[in-house]
């Protein structure tokens, strides 16, 4: 299940990546929030004030993510 929204309120951007059992969250100091699953790997990347994160051709992902939770 790949799966990328964007709250525009809150400026999160979040992709999900496996539908897996969750183990825990990394919070990185950028402000990139990694779940991870008991077996070790990544389901989900959650970036948050996403708009200050990506500049230029990057900022696009919002853009589409926006578009796709439209939908």
């Amino acid at each position: 299940m790949k799966e990328i929204t964007y709250d525009k309120e809150a400026d999160i951007l979040n992709i999900d990546l496996e539908n897996k059992d969750y183990w825990k969250s990394v919070e990185l100091p950028n402000g990139m929030v990694i779940d991870i699953a008991k077996d070790g790997s990544i389901i989900s990347i959650e970036i948050l004030w996403a708009s200050k994160f990506f500049s230029g051709d990057a900022k696009k992902v919002i853009e589409m993510a926006k578009q796709i939770s439209l939908e």
